[in-house]
This record gives structure tokens, C-alpha cells and sequence, in this order.
């Protein structure tokens, strides 16, 4: 007899159980993160409100110093302009008494040395009160005279204004220039070096420049006194703020300076070290900007604080709101206390739920998860079978199991769709692929081939054609008139594809046969003018340049209607274009009439005709090969005919890289040795 073996228990590895132990979990997790959470996020946003808080007080005393400070700088302003204007003033009387003795030695009354010195005199006796000095200097920055005997032939080429300028020389070049300046430097006959202002004049007639200087110390006093009821009245406010229930704020300077003090309690809290960073405060404080403020835990090992700083650049200060700890955690112990219990009465009734839920989602998950193994076995080209049980599911269900089941049937319904139709666009394709080859091995059947050498009787005669796309519109011919004459032709028709292709074709045809009747370039011309100008609903067009040669002596005579000119390279390597136009584009106009234009090739002479696919041949989508780069490479290319090709395709070729071309690129050239 065989023991009979204990059921397993298939609640946990059946979808059901997966599902409930999977809801517990979440339920237990969740319960645990949002509660410790809780205690976090209630922290952080008392921690927030008390630091907007903070900010505000800060804001506040930020826009009191403001106010206070701008007032100071507009006493200020208001002091030194009108103590600049008093000055101005009397540079003005100064300068009178000096353009007085100027003008008795321009009358001769006097010397020039004299005047100079009759005004250093009074200027040196000359009483402006006990601050205000007047004083005149040389370009080499020599004090000539002054109201300070002290100050009487001494150097001023070492004394630097508030700038950092020289001042003798800053302000010798910017009165003589402007008529007058005026700088704020350091007393040279003070060894406190207290600064003065001075209002400077050049004095053109002597090339002097005359200084009418005050002494700022009072304007300094002044400013000094009012910053210091400033912070006063900061001290007596901040005194009174209380941030939380122990929080307060304070008030550093750069240097280290207590501006406002914090409370006893926390006297040493600046020295104090932080036990996390091993920093102490202040140095951490001194990386505040000006633009960001600062924000941080602080823990000296007997208290945690948070702190926010701020810096106030225009007096150097560090404003710093500071809030013990225990005020911000203990309402979050509270509230983690009582969501515990709500946790607990919702993960019982969550398990409940989850279980009948679970019931629910299993079944019908089941029977999508068979059809869908079923899914890759089928044929997409044969017509769609859906099993009842499962094709009902949309209808049934109206939740996300119904939606998943419509998403399947839609996705097999859409495979066969597709698989259909990708079926017929790759047999379209392949069927256009094989007529487009076809038509560019008929195009490129159509070009001539070589010529023997009792036609060309000693010239060379070569031609190349590189079709932007599968077939293009750029065309060459050559072929022997019934005279013996060399008759050439090249064009390039308006558009792209398969349509500039049949165009081509029938330009080709068309010149061959008027030219078994006409041996004229300008007959030619004109004849398949008229032909392709007659019947022409798609408006195309085709520039062309045909030529007859006589290889013997040289002669040439060709039509150009609307192609670019060709290139002339003579024995010495000498380019140049062949001018001259007979006419417009073939195609354009009915009636257009085609003169004939002639020269010589001289021997060692060589001619190359070319589509605008070799000048416009472009290099990244915006460079193109252009004219000049194709003349200029022309002066010491080869000469021989299909030489001078390959030189141009390999220059091409160099240029453009792996750009991809837009035009078709057609090249002839002829040399006569």
C-alpha cells in the first residue's frame, strides 16, 4: 500500500494567492513608508513654513537696510554734489583770475613767465577756508602753486585716486580732453591718508590743470553715524522675533563681527562644530552667495538646530534664522501614533477586497494568456479565427481585462491587416525596382558609344553621365555627320526621374534625326525647338549646347541655348569660358530662332562642356563645388580627353565626400592635339 501524500497548499503559487500576498505586502509596505514618511514630510513642511517664515523676517530686514541704506547713499550723493558744485564755482573764479594774466601776456603787457608767475603767486595766497585746497599742475604731475604751501613743488605721479588710477596723469588726460574731471583720492599731506574730493580744470593757455579739492572725512563721519543708528534699529527689532517656540535671528559680518547677537543661550553657537561635516558654523556660512541662500542641519552634539542664512552684499552681513529641532519633530511623533491604528483596520478590509477582486481577474486573464500562446501558430493570410470565450471578453467585461482582450483581438486583427498589405507593397516595390533598372540600363543604352579614331581623325572625344537618381535628365551624343564632321551635343532637361528621362530620350532622337538634314548648330537648334515647344502640356524644357568640329583644322561652330558655357583650355593651361548665347532654353519658345557662334581650337587645345550638376555638386547639404574651384582646377589639368575627366570626378569626388547629390552630373570633352 502507498502512503497517501499531503495536498500542497496551491494558494501561494496560484494567481490569487500571488495576488493577496502581493496586496498584503503592498498594503504592510505602504503602511510602513507612508507613516515614517509622514513623520518626515511633516517635518520637512513645518521645517518649510518656519523657514518661509524665517525668509520673511529676512525679506523684511533686507528691504529696512535697504531703505535705510539708500537713504544714507542719497544724503551722501546730495552732500558731494553740492559740495561739487561749490567747487565748480570757484574753478571758475580761479580760472578767470588765470585767464587774466594770460591775456596781459598775449597783450605783451608781460612775459609769459612773468603771468605764470604773478598767478602762482595769488594762488598761493589765495584763502579758501580751512578744508578746501586749490592747487595747479604740470603735465609731468609738479605741483606749481597752491593754497597749502605743503603742497608747493611736490610730486603727485604717485598718488592713486579711488579707482585706482594715477591721479595727475587720469585727470591731466581727462580735463585736457573733456575740460574738466573729477576724482576722489587719499590726502597726500595726511599720513591717515583721509580722502579727499577735487574738481580738476585744464587751463589750456599754460597747459595747466587746476584743481579745486574738499575733504570728504565729514561726508565719512556722516555716513558712519547713520549706518551705525541703522543697525541699532536692526538690533532693537530682531530682539523681538521669535521664530517657533525658540527659534531666533541674528546678524554676522564677514569679518566676523556680531552685528546682531543671538540670545545667551546660544552665544557660542558660531564657534560651535557641526559633528556631521566636523566644520564649524561661521566657516560654513562663509560659503553663502549672494543670489542663493543657505540651508542646513546643524548638530554641535548637545542640540540640533536648522538653519537658514542669508547674505546681504552691500553691507556684508550674513542674516541667520535659526529653529531648535525638537520644535519641528515632536508634531510628527503624534500623528505617526494614531495612522498607525488607521493602517491596521485597512490592510484587513484591503485583504478582503483584494481576494474578491483577485477571483475576478484570474479567469479571464487565463484564457487571453492560451490565445495568445496561439497567436504565433497561426497563418496572417488566412482569415482570423477567435475562440468564443475569448472574442465575448469585450463585450463582458468592461474594465481593464476587457480592454486587454480587445487590445488582442485588435492586435491579431491588425497583424493579418498589415502582413496583407506589406505583402503587396513589397511586390510593388520590387516590380518598380526592376522597371526603374531597366530604365537606366535602356537610358544608358542610349549614350554613344566611343568613336573610332578614323572619325575623330586624331582628336580625342570623351563623355561621362552620372544619374542623380535610378534615371535622370542630363544627356550627352556625338556622332559623325554625313560631311565627315563631328557633331556633339550635351543637355541638361528641367526636372528629375523617370518623366526627365523620357524627355531626354526624345531631345536625343530628335537631334539626330533634324541633324541628318541640317549640319548648321543653329538649325539644329532651332528645328527641335519647334518640335519639343509644339506639344508640350508639361511646359518642360532642356538646355542644350550643340557642336559641329572639324577635327582636321580645329573649326568649331556650336549653339548655346541656356546651357552653361563651356570651358576653353589652350596648350598653356590657360582657361577660359566660351561666351555667347544663341538663345533660351529649347522648349521655352515656339518661335525661337538659334544663331550659330564659332571659333578655333587651336592644336593642344582642349574643350569641356559640363551640366550644372558639376558646378552645383554640394558638399554637407549647404557648400556647393562652384565655377571658380572648376576653373581653377582646370589650370594644370591634363590635357588628353579622358584624362581630363577622371581629374574632374576625382576632385568631385574629393569634394563631396558622402553628400548624397540632388543633380545629375554630365561631363564631354574634346582635345585636338
Amino acid at each position: 500500500m502507498f502512503m497517501r501524500r499531503t495536498p500542497r497548499l496551491e494558494l501561494p503559487l496560484s494567481l490569487r494567492g500571488k495576488f493577496l500576498l502581493l496586496i498584503a505586502s503592498t498594503l504592510l509596505l505602504v503602511g510602513i513608508v507612508v507613516m515614517l514618511v509622514t513623520q518626515r514630510d511633516v517635518t520637512n513642511n513645518i521645517i518649510k513654513n518656519e523657514l518661509h517664515a524665517v525668509s520673511n523676517i529676512m525679506d523684511l530686514v533686507v528691504r529696512d537696510t535697504d531703505t535705510r541704506w539708500s537713504t544714507l547713499l542719497d544724503d551722501k550723493i546730495r552732500t558731494i554734489r553740492e559740495s561739487r558744485r561749490q567747487l565748480i564755482q570757484l574753478s571758475a573764479v580761479v580760472t578767470s583770475v588765470l585767464n587774466a594774466y594770460a591775456a596781459q601776456a598775449e597783450r605783451g603787457h608781460v612775459t609769459t613767465g612773468a603771468a605764470k608767475g604773478m598767478a602762482r603767486v595769488w594762488l598761493n595766497h589765495l584763502d579758501l577756508g580751512p578744508r578746501r585746497v586749490a592747487f595747479a599742475y604740470d603735465a609731468e604731475g609738479t605741483v606749481l602753486a597752491s593754497t597749502n604751501p605743503r603742497m608747493i613743488d611736490r610730486d603727485l605721479s604717485g598718488i592713486r585716486d579711488f579707482k585706482g588710477r594715477p591721479l595727475a596723469a587720469a585727470m591731466y588726460e581727462e580735463s585736457r580732453n573733456d575740460g574738466r574731471g573729477f576724482a576722489i583720492y587719499p590726502s597726500p599731506l595726511d599720513e591717515s591718508a583721509q580722502m579727499r574730493h577735487a574738481y580738476f580744470v585744464y587751463f589750456p593757455a599754460w597747459k595747466w590743470v587746476l584743481a579745486i579739492s574738499d575733504s570728504s572725512q565729514a561726508i565719512i563721519d556722516k555716513v558712519a553715524a547713520q549706518k551705525a543708528n541703522m543697525i541699532a534699529a536692526i538690533d532693537r527689532n530682531l530682539s523681538e522675533l521669535r521664530l517657533s517656540r525658540h527659534g531666533f535671528v541674528f546678524v554676522v559680518a564677514d569679518d566676523g563681527t556680531v552685528i546682531v547677537p543671538p540670545p545667551p543661550s546660544a552665544a557660542r553657537l558660531l564657534d560651535s562644530t557641526d559633528v556631521e561635516s566636523g566644520r564649524v558654523l561661521h566657516s560654513m556660512l562663509a560659503e553663502i552667495s549672494s543670489t542663493r541662500g543657505l540651508t542646513l542641519r546643524f548638530t554641535n552634539g548637545e542640540s540640533a538646530w536648522q538653519i537658514d542664512a542669508l547674505r546681504y552684499k552691500p553691507l556684508h552681513w550674513t542674516i541667520i534664522g535659526v529653529v531648535p529641532e525638537p520644535d519641528l519633530t515632536d508634531p510628527a511623533q503624534n500623528l505617526v501614533r494614531r495612522q498607525a491604528l488607521i493602517f491596521a483596520a485597512t490592510l484587513l478590509a484591503g485583504l478582503m477586497l483584494a481576494w474578491v477582486v483577485a477571483v475576478r481577474i484570474a479567469r479571464p486573464l487565463a484564457q487571453l494568456s492560451n490565445y495568445a500562446r496561439q497567436l504565433p501558430t497561426q497563418d496572417l493570410t488566412e482569415p482570423i479565427r477567435v475562440p468564443p470565450s475569448v472574442a465575448c471578453l469585450p463585450r463582458r467585461r468592461r474594465d481593464e481585462v476587457g480592454q486587454l482582450a480587445e487590445s488582442f483581438l485588435f492586435m491579431n486583427e491588425q497583424l493579418h491587416h498589415n502582413v496583407r498589405a506589406l505583402m503587396a507593397q513589397i511586390s510593388n516595390r520590387e516590380r518598380l525596382e526592376s522597371e526603374l533598372s531597366i530604365a537606366r540600363s535602356i537610358q544608358l543604352g542610349l549614350l554613344p558609344q566611343p568613336l573610332p579614331d578614323a572619325a575623330t581623325r586624331g582628336s580625342q572625344l570623351r563623355a561621362v553621365m552620372y544619374p542623380a537618381r535610378e534615371v535622370g535628365g542630363d544627356f550627352y551624343d556625338y556622332f559623325v555627320l554625313a560631311d565627315g564632321r563631328l557633331c556633339f551635343a550635351i543637355g541638361d532637361v528641367s526636372g528629375k526621374g523617370v518623366p526627365a528621362a523620357l524627355f531626354m530620350a526624345i531631345v536625343r532622337t530628335l537631334i539626330r534625326s533634324v541633324a541628318e538634314e541640317e549640319h548648321d548648330p543653329g538649325a539644329i537648334a532651332t528645328k527641335v525647338n519647334h518640335r519639343l515647344a509644339e506639344n508640350n502640356p508639361k511646359l518642360m524644357f532642356v538646355t542644350l549646347l550643340i557642336g559641329v568640329f572639324t577635327p582636321e583644322t580645329g573649326a568649331l561652330a556650336w549653339v548655346n541655348a541656356g546651357h552653361p558655357p563651356p570651358l576653353l583650355i589652350d596648350e598653356r593651361g590657360e582657361v577660359r569660358l566660351l561666351q555667347g548665347s544663341s538663345g533660351a532654353a529649347c522648349g521655352v519658345l515656339d518661335n525661337e530662332a538659334y544663331s550659330t557662334l564659332s571659333t578655333t581650337l587651336p592644336n593642344g587645345t582642349s574643350l569641356v562642356a559640363f551640366t550644372d550638376g558639376v558646378t552645383e555638386a554640394i558638399h554637407g547639404g549647404c557648400a556647393q563645388y562652384g565655377l571658380p574651384r572648376l576653373v581653377a582646377l582646370m589650370q594644370g589639368a591634363p590635357h588628353a580627353a579622358a584624362e581630363l575627366i577622371e581629374h574632374i570626378l576625382h576632385d568631385l569626388r574629393e569634394f563631396a565626400a558622402d553628400s548624397e547629390q540632388s543633380d545629375d552630373l554630365t561631363i564631354i570633352a574634346i582635345h585636338r592635339p
